[in-house]
Order: structure tokens, then sequence, then C-alpha cells
């Protein structure tokens, strides 16, 4: 991914987003009186439900990944064989868990395979993406808001297989066969909780012969470091910060509850790719220390999702550069991330938004940096080879620089994931008014912030 040589400012902002899984367990659990609980008494009527339930409702799934190993390791198994299975157990999963879209993920599946077919001069570029967008359109505008803010992000994780699987038939003109494609789709380790993973990495599974040995470890340390994030996001949270507390402490308690129940959800999906049988070097999902203390916000819009910010680099930012230019690669790349998020304003509004920062504030920092022959770039230098004459280790003021783009970061942080609060709407996705009214209790202060830096950097480039 470093070979790029041009710079990637989208954000698949919510690329988990729509992991609503656990809404299903509901916990009573609320801070209504102005004096903190005691840490018994948050143990008690929090960090041991969500817990407890949280594992009860997930081990089925693990329990389903571990059956998808043994086939994937057996040497008795076809492959015919073994991407049935693979296809059937995913399917069992979404049986139970997300049932509501298991009819629109076939169809999804089955007219998707069948474009793959259709001749390039009338299935290129848009008619790719036809199959997906119709599937999205359809679920918004004809399920309940609540189901289909539950199972948008399943859709979402199918619609990206297909859509990179139909990119790559054009780039090879190879299509996989029936067995193999349904496998993939419906791959029962990334089909609820993801993440995307290419088409060669699934094949790939039935060929490793030997796993790091200390895969284990790691898929336990992934599991207990998910639930501490999960306790953060629904307990710790609330707990440290009281619902008196300045707006701005309470906007950064909002956002930072709706980053940890990501990062819960991404590491959910390390251990399960871990337990699976997938290589350790699939697992990184999520980089939360980059994200909590980021350098600046294009740091941040990488970190978020490392698997889906190489997928909207490989499939749409690359192609559209060339036609598009790198303001309207990232525009389109947003927009088509928007779009697999589903038709939703908040989401769109979110991510626009951040594109258009990383962009304002990748230009300002490559132009200052030039300017002052400084490390005080978006993108840090890689290690040992920084060719500015100033930098952390021999200047104060780089640090500072550096250090104060880092809050700004964390700022715009704060005001942008203050939209995704923990209230009723949640369930059904957040509506424009939602959006409008939480911007407007803070003044729009992120975006004036933001339109003041286009300012500065339009008056001296």
């Amino acid at each position: 991914m470093d070979d790029v040589e041009v710079p990637i400012f989208y954000d698949d902002e919510a690329d988990f987003i729509g992991h609503e899984y656990l809404q299903d367990v509901e916990y009573d659990y609320e801070y209504e009186n102005m004096e903190r609980e005691t840490l018994f008494e948050l143990y008690q009527y929090c960090l041991r439900p969500t817990i407890y339930d949280t594992i009860s409702y997930i081990l089925p799934l693990f329990i389903s990944t571990i059956i998808f190993r043994l086939c994937a390791y057996s040497q008795h198994i076809s492959h015919k064989t073994f991407h049935v299975l693979s296809m059937l157990i995913g399917i069992c999963n979404i049986y139970f868990y997300v049932i509501e879209c298991l009819y629109t993920l076939l169809i999804l599946c089955i007219i998707s395979y069948i474009t793959l077919y259709i001749p390039k001069k009338y299935c290129r570029y848009m008619g790719i993406f036809l199959p997906s967008l119709f599937i999205i359109t359809y679920c918004e505008f004809t399920m309940p808001p609540i189901i289909w803010h539950k199972i948008r992000s399943v859709v979402m994780t199918m619609a990206m297989k297909t859509i990179s699987i139909a990119i790559e038939k054009i780039d090879t003109n190879n299509s996989p066969n029936i067995y193999a494609y349904m496998g993939y789709m419906f791959c029962s380790v990334t089909c609820l909780f993801g993440p995307w993973i290419s088409f060669k990495d699934y094949i790939s599974i039935r060929y490793i012969t030997n796993q790091d040995k200390w895969w284990i470890l790691y898929t336990i340390q992934y599991a207990f470091v998910s639930f501490l994030f999960l306790t953060v996001s629904n307990c710790w949270a609330q707990w440290m910060i009281m619902e008196t507390s300045w707006k701005w402490l309470l906007a950064y308690r909002d956002a930072l509850a709706f980053r940890m129940s990501h990062y819960f959800i991404s590491y959910i999906a390390s251990t399960l790719l871990l337990l699976g049988g997938f290589p350790f070097a699939l697992s990184t999902i999520v980089k939360p220390l980059k994200i909590e203390f980021p350098r600046s916000l294009v740091h941040v819009v990488i970190c978020w999702n490392i698997p889906m910010h190489f997928w909207l680099k490989t499939y749409i930012f690359r192609p559209s550069i060339k036609y598009l230019g790198k303001f309207g690669a990232v525009t389109i790349t947003y927009l088509t991330s928007a779009l697999l998020h589903g038709l939703n304003f908040q989401l769109a509004a979110v991510l626009l938004s951040l594109g258009f920062y990383t962009y304002v504030e990748f230009q300002l920092r490559f132009m200052l940096a030039n300017i002052f022959d400084a490390c005080i770039a978006s993108k840090q230098c890689t290690k040992n080879k920084c060719t500015h004459t100033y930098n952390i280790h021999n200047s104060w003021w780089v640090f500072l620089i550096n250090i104060m783009f880092s809050g700004l970061s964390i700022f715009h942080l704060a005001y942008l994931g203050l939209m995704f609060d923990t209230s009723e709407l949640q369930e059904t996705g957040y509506s424009y008014i939602h959006t409008i009214e939480k911007w407007s209790q803070l003044g729009f202060a992120s975006h004036w912030v933001v339109f003041a830096t286009y300012c500065i950097y339009f008056l001296i480039r």
C-alpha cells in the first residue's frame, strides 16, 4: 500500500458502522442519577450483563468459524465441497443472526454472477455497480428502517465482494465458477462482521499448510481486547464523563463511545479471521492508537478500516484519478463509500465532510512542509529516511506544529463522531434533522475551522 504515489484522503467512516447485530442485546443500565455510580454498581448493572450477553450472543458464530477452519484445512474435502460447505455455513449464520436479509443477499449474488458473463461493452464501469446499487436502493425504500439499519453492513460487505470480482474479471477476463463464487460471498468468517477480503485471499486458505504457531494466543488476545473496547463503549465512557459535563466533553464522550464500538466489531472480526484459519497478515483491520492519537485526519481515515481503505483505493480511487484528477477521485471515492453504506443523509454528510477535511489538511500541510522544509506533512516520513532539514529530532517547533494538528484532528473527530450517539434513533438510522441539530448545538464549529483552514491555504498557495 505504500507504493502509491498519490495520497489517499478518503475515509470509510462508518465502514463497520452498520454492524448492529448486537442491537438485539438490550441493556437497561442508564445514568439517570446525578451522582456517579460505585464501581460495584457499574460491574453489576453494566459490565457483567454486557460481557455475559455478548458472549452468549456470538458463541454460535465462533463455533461455526471453527467448523469452517476444519473444512478449509481438511485434505479429505475437495475444493468444490469446501466451497459448498462455506456457503452453507455462511447461510446458516445469516439465517440465525440476520434472517431479514437472506433472500436479498441471494438475489444480489445471482444477479451479480449473471452480470459477469455479460459482454464488456454492455457491462463496464457503472454497469459493475448497478446490481449492488439496485439492491441497496430497494432495501432503503422498501424495508422498515429498523431492519435496514440492522442488515446494512452485511449487504455492504457482500456488495464490495461482488464489485471487486467484477472489476477483476474485466482486468483478467477470468470468472470464478459458481461454487467458488458462492462460497466466497457467503464465507461464514466474513459474512456478518466483515471485513472485506479478496477472492484470492479466500481461495488461498486451502493452500495454507502451516498457520503461525502462536495463532491461538493472538486469537485470545484479539478477543480480550475486543471486549475491553466493548466495556469502554457501553460502560466506562458514560461512567467517567457524566451528563452534567461541558458540552464539548460530552461530544468527545459520545464520539469515543462510537469509536470504541467500532474497535470492538473490528477486533471481533480479527478474532474470527484467525480462528477461521486465515493468515495473521489479514487480521489487522483497525489501528486504535493511531486514531485516538492521530498525526492527521489522513491517518485516521486510513487506519479506521484498513481492508475497506484498500478496497476503495484499489477499485475506486486509482481508476478514477486517471480521468477525474485528485479532487474528483477523492469526491467519487467518498460518494461510493456513502452509497455503499445506504442512502443516509447523516452518513453522507459525515463522509463528505471528512473527505473535504482531509483534502484541505493534506494540501495545507504539504505546502507548509515544502515552504519550511520541515517534517510537518499529513503523512509522516519513512523512519530514518526523512529528507527535510527540520524534524522532531532537531526542532522543537516541528514537534509543536504536529501536536497542534493532532489536537485539531481530535477536535474534528469529536465533532463528527457526535452524530452517532446512543439515542433511540440509532435503531432506525439518523435523520438529517438529527444531524443538523447536533452540529448546530456546537455552532458548526468544526466546519468553520475547516473553512478558515482552507482560506489560509488559498491565500498562501
